[in-house]
């Protein structure tokens, strides 16, 4: 196996136990820990305090960023990529092994916190060092070679979507502990694998000539605030756009409304009998193997900018249809614009792992690009979601409220699409070369 290969299976293995532990975790806060952890007498209450444990890991990365982003551009990215996934793993395994309040009372949803901000914190490392250890690996068809580690986002969907499966009885009681425990004892291989890898050359040259940055976290922010800001921006309608259709609208929404639209609890899907949530998980995760490298194909052709921005105008152009698919009670019409979404929802993200640390110069590459991404993360994955189901409310108000839905999907594709146009081009860059700029604006 080439050092390429090698070094981009390494990658995926991490982002997908990243995605995976994303997805299982927010199964588990939609449909087990609001009884299990967070008891109250107020459903809403009960499901927001819930829903808050899954943002806190949120509100973690950015500090994550900054942690890993320093020892990534200072002492190496195989070293940070190794650590992240260590604290991921611990994280994991504990959330896991937890006793729920019935047992140990209130400390078992302040520790529940503390895990999920632990697991926000190694995370808030992974998703920009590996962009950027495979981006620098890499010297040609950058955006479509990349495009492969983003696929760990499906693939995580239907790593969760399975254990959802396997246990759909008893996912509540058991099922989502033996996820954390699968995932967690990955985490912990990849990280010891990790190690083992090689380090980029981009990196090995300019820690050979001596240009690795004192603190790369700051020096970032001096020359490259901007671009910082707007792939934040970016990257929103991803966020959105996975959010909404692969975990709310399957998990909560249609098991509120599911029966008044006329849905069947099961169906039979790939010649399997299923949770219709599950089959719709799988179908939104499918249309996203399909999506990635059909865009991280076009970020190489017509360039980053262009394929961002196509996803963008996909994912606010079906903001209506899909929401009318949910309402129309037609199966038929469900599942396929459950496909479109899902196809939409990974057009932008398939040439950011090569967009983003192509906008940054070589010292302070891991920390631009995690920046980039964790800071949307706080915003736009940690707080978007938890004022989402505020705005919804009560599970009678949802049919009613559906429109929010719809305004959520169409605004983050257009506000992620004005702030890409902002963007300069990165296509043809040569990720060795030292420049040292903030002129990451159009």
């Amino acid at each position: 196996m080439s050092s390429i290969s090698r070094v981009a299976l390494l990658g995926l293995i991490g982002t997908i136990v990243e995605w995976y532990d994303y997805y299982l975790f927010i199964y588990a806060a939609l449909l087990a820990f609001p009884t299990l952890f967070f008891p109250s007498k107020s459903y809403l209450i009960s499901m927001l305090a819930s829903v808050s444990s899954y943002a806190i890991a949120f509100f973690a990365r950015p500090l994550g960023a900054t942690v890993f982003g320093h020892i990534g551009d200072r002492l190496g990215r195989r070293h940070a990529l190794s650590f992240d996934l260590v604290l991921v793993g611990i994280a994991m395994v504990s959330v896991g092994l937890m006793p729920t309040y019935a047992t140990i009372g209130i400390i078992a949803p302040v520790a529940i916190f503390a895990f999920r901000f632990l697991q926000g914190l190694g995370v808030g490392g992974e998703w920009g060092g590996v962009a950027t250890w495979v981006s620098e690996h890499v010297t040609s068809k950058r955006a479509l070679i990349t495009s492969l580690i983003e696929i760990a986002s499906p693939i995580g969907f239907i790593g969760a979507a399975t254990i959802l499966l396997a246990f759909s009885k008893d996912f509540v009681t058991i099922g989502w502990r033996i996820g954390f425990l699968v995932g967690g004892s990955v985490a912990f291989l990849g990280a010891f694998l990790r190690y083992l890898a090689t380090e980029s050359l981009p990196f090995e040259k300019i820690k050979s000539e001596g240009k690795i940055s004192k603190v790369p976290s700051i020096e970032v922010f001096k020359y490259a605030w901007k671009p910082i800001l707007l792939l934040m921006l970016a990257i929103g309608s991803v966020f959105m756009a996975v959010y909404i259709p692969a975990t709310v609208m399957p998990s909560l929404y249609l098991k509120a409304v599911g029966k008044s639209l006329g849905y069947p609890e099961y169906v039979n899907f790939l010649g399997l009998q299923m949770p219709i949530t599950s089959a719709l998980i799988y179908v939104f995760a499918i249309a996203g193997l399909v999506s990635t490298p059909i865009f991280g194909y076009l970020g190489d052709k017509i360039g980053r900018k262009a394929s961002l921005i196509l996803g963008d105008v996909l994912i606010a152009a079906f903001a209506y249809p899909y929401v009318y698919g949910f309402l129309s009670g037609n199966l038929g019409l469900l599942f396929i614009m459950q496909f479109l979404i899902g196809f939409a929802a990974y057009g932008p993200y398939a040439s950011m792992a090569a967009f983003y640390p192509e906008s940054f110069p070589t010292k302070y590459r891991y920390s631009g690009a995690s920046y980039g991404m964790q800071l949307a993360a706080a915003v736009e994955g940690g707080l978007m979601p938890i004022l989402l189901v505020g705005l919804l409310g009560l599970p009678s108000q949802y049919l009613a409220n559906s429109w929010i839905v719809i305004t959520f999907l169409a605004l983050w594709g257009i506000i992620s699409a004005l702030a890409t146009l902002g963007l300069k081009e990165t296509k043809g860059t040569q990720l060795a070369e030292e420049k040292v700029t903030d002129k990451v604006i159009s």
